[in-house]
């Protein structure tokens, strides 16, 4: 062999192995890029799989909310029409009596699960105003009677606006208004 063909032959080798070695170098960061590329894919599907779960957890604790709010400012417009019914003597004689009336508003349970503290405290101040209503409505002396009355359902329709005015909070209503009503 000549000198030429020595050196086409090495220099055709140098190319061979400079391009399997850029082969190689390029499919290690291709490979590596790939990893990283699924990994990241990975992580932001836990990602959003983990916030769509707790959005659903919102929702559905809001939901038991509504529901539990619903049924309890039910009995509680029930109560306050009981009430009123028992001063005017307009009350039926096969109607549910007040103290149960008032015992169904604050035995429930749930309310105790989904409320806030403050939602409780307001619920069971209005407990203890009905039975100072029921306590009003046993005076004798009609006069000192209605002026008695008159002061306890205005504390009752105070703090059932308070309690109100706590679920709609609790529940982002008052948050959801002052936005629209901009």
């Amino acid at each position: 062999m000549d000198g030429e063909t020595i050196r086409l032959i090495v220099v055709a080798c140098g190319t061979l192995s400079a391009g399997v070695v850029g082969a190689l170098i390029a499919g290690a960061f291709n490979s590596r890029n790939t990893l990283a590329t699924i990994e990241g894919a990975r992580v932001a599907a836990e990602a959003k799989r983990e916030h769509e779960q707790e959005l659903e957890q919102a929702q559905w604790l809001r939901e038991r909310k509504v529901e539990v709010y619903s049924d309890h400012l039910a009995k509680l417009h029930e109560l306050e029409l009981a009430i009123a019914e028992t001063k005017m003597g307009y009350r039926p004689s096969g109607a549910p009596p007040i103290t149960e009336l008032a015992r169904n508003l604050s035995s429930t349970l749930s309310i105790r699960l989904f409320a806030p503290d403050q939602v409780q405290v307001a619920l069971s101040e209005l407990t203890k105003i009905v039975v100072s209503i029921m306590k009003v409505m046993q005076v004798s002396d009609v006069s000192e009677r209605d002026a008695l009355y008159k002061q306890a359902t205005g504390l009752f329709n105070q703090k059932t606006g308070e309690l109100e005015r706590l679920i709609r909070q609790d529940l982002g209503v008052d948050e959801f208004n002052e936005e629209t009503a901009v």
